[in-house]
This record gives structure tokens, C-alpha cells and sequence, in this order.
């Protein structure tokens, strides 16, 4: 199994940093990674092309709704828990996450996430931005 590269994350942490305003530009030329951001409340903000097909969803279906929806049901409040804290703690750890697709194929992913609070209309409040790495 792949691992999620941890220095490609880190360069889109850093072009993201210095150049907020283009934050969505940034997120969609990324190709290897799906990216999505959600805001304080776990609701999704943006999905890059990759999310959607890591998810087999269609762009647009995703955003403004909770990021839960691609997670296992007998996972929502844990998770939903582990994003409230990093909202607050802006730190997650690299790991692996079992999460359900459209169909209701459940895959391993292993994600990595940033935080953000100037970004796709933050206007100061907290945007997670999760990487998540898959093989196809």
C-alpha cells in the first residue's frame, strides 16, 4: 500500500500560506491528492477533482454538506469530535481512516490535514483542509 506524501502536502500547506486568495487554484491543479476543505462546523467548503473521484461523487454534490457523509455511521460522533478539536487545536496526526464512498464501498484512506482560518471566505474563522491519499 502507498503512503500520502508528506512533503507534497507540506508544499501545498506553504503555496496555500503564501497565497491565500488562491487557495481553490491551488487545491484544484493538485492531481495525486484529494483535497477538501470544511469549515468550523465539519460542513464542506470546497473538494478538488480528486476528492470527488476518490468519493464517487460529482462536483458540486459535495459542498455544504457534512464531511460525515463519507464517513462510516458507527464513526460520525468520534469523528466529528476529532474535527471540533482540531478546529480548536489546528493538529492531526498522519493516519489511516476507513470511509465510505457514494456507493457504500468502504476504502482505507490515510489523511493529513492543515488549518487555515484566511481561506475560502474563513474570515478568520477555522478551515480544515484534509489531504487524503488513495490507490485506485
Amino acid at each position: 500500500m502507498g503512503r500520502i506524501n508528506v512533503f507534497r502536502t507540506k508544499e501545498i500547506k506553504e503555496a496555500i500560506a503564501a497565497s491565500p486568495d488562491k487557495a481553490q487554484e491551488i487545491i484544484d491543479n493538485e492531481k495525486e491528492l484529494g483535497i477538501c476543505v470544511t469549515d468550523e462546523n465539519g460542513n464542506y467548503v470546497y473538494v478538488n477533482e480528486r476528492y470527488n473521484q476518490i468519493y464517487g461523487y460529482q462536483p458540486g454534490e459535495l459542498p455544504g454538506k457534512p464531511f460525515t457523509t463519507v464517513v462510516p455511521p458507527e464513526n460520525h460522533k468520534q469523528l466529528q469530535n476529532a474535527h471540533d478539536l482540531f478546529i480548536k487545536n489546528e493538529y492531526e496526526i498522519v493516519r489511516f481512516w476507513e470511509v465510505v464512498k457514494k456507493g457504500g464501498e468502504r476504502i482505507q484512506i490515510q489523511a493529513a490535514a492543515a488549518f487555515f482560518d484566511n481561506i475560502l471566505g474563513a474570515n478568520g474563522k477555522g478551515r480544515k483542509v484534509t489531504f487524503a491519499y488513495y490507490e485506485d
